[in-house]
């Protein structure tokens, strides 16, 4: 099981998949060079190497292991049971209203925008109000990302959650979202073969000269770990979606674990 975070158990797993690929030159040239970003060191091996072949390697295996991924939210008692029994199901407009009642409802003014809310209106579905989310799962590679860098999922629930709260009542619906339920990462376990991307969209990606996402950010730090020895993936903080249309199986679920608290949302 491979956690992106986590380079000191994955690393020479990575290292042996590709070492067909990368003579002992290149990686000795890599150590020697003095490259100030993660993704200098990975251009540099590119330069080394043959760059599909490396692609290829990296891509088959994460196709080969489990990958873990994770997916932030505020939860109660009850929604944790859920998880942990039904899985993590896609987002649909109507969902939340059961959430956003909870929460909103403790202001004075909520009788007043209550029938303002609409979640039946197509631009709750499908628009923005949802970040054209519906029907998705999202989960995403690293945990201290998650944590850290975009934890507003933390702090205050789901993007459709924020957006209603906002539009219906400002700053105040923010901090009664804030209120309601606890911060909760949920641990995933995707089958490497499903947390890439559908073929065809690897091979558009590739065919425009560019690396896909997850293969990517593995082999940054991969090779910037071979200049810095001390390197500790977690610090990239990358964003790097796992996108599902239908349910995640309850199987796949690792951990649910509630948190005492995170740092605030990030503007």
């Amino acid at each position: 099981m491979i956690d992106f975070d986590n380079i000191d158990d994955w690393a020479a797993k990575l290292g042996a998949a590709v070492a067909p690929w990368i003579p002992a030159s290149a990686r000795s040239r890599i150590r020697k060079a003095t490259l100030e970003y993660v993704d200098d060191t990975l251009d540099k091996l590119f330069d080394l190497t043959d760059r599909d072949a490396l692609i290829d390697a990296t891509l088959n295996w994460i196709r080969s292991s489990t990958i873990v991924a994770y997916h932030g939210s505020r939860l109660t008692d009850e929604d944790v049971a859920l998880i942990e029994a039904d899985g993590l199901k896609p987002l649909r407009a109507a969902d939340p209203v059961v959430r956003l009642t909870r929460a909103l409802s403790k202001h004075p003014k909520w009788c007043e925008v209550a029938g303002r809310f609409d979640p039946t209106h197509p631009s709750y579905g499908t628009g923005e109000y949802i970040g054209n989310r519906e029907g998705q799962v999202h989960l995403t590679l690293s945990r201290s990302a998650l944590l850290d860098g975009f934890n507003q999922y933390l702090t205050h629930g789901s993007e459709f959650d924020r957006n209603i709260a906002c539009l219906l009542l400002g700053s105040e619906g923010m901090e009664l979202l804030e209120r309601d339920g606890s911060p909760a990462v949920i641990q995933v376990a995707v089958p490497g073969r499903l947390a890439l991307q559908p073929d065809h969209i690897l091979k558009s990606i590739r065919a425009n000269g560019n690396t896909p996402d997850m293969a990517r950010h593995f082999l940054e730090a991969w090779s910037y770990r071979l200049a810095k020895p001390r390197f500790q993936s977690r610090k990239m903080m990358v964003d790097c979606g796992i996108v599902f249309n239908k349910v995640v199986p309850a199987d796949w679920i690792l951990k649910v674990q509630v948190l005492r608290s995170v740092p605030k949302a990030r503007a």
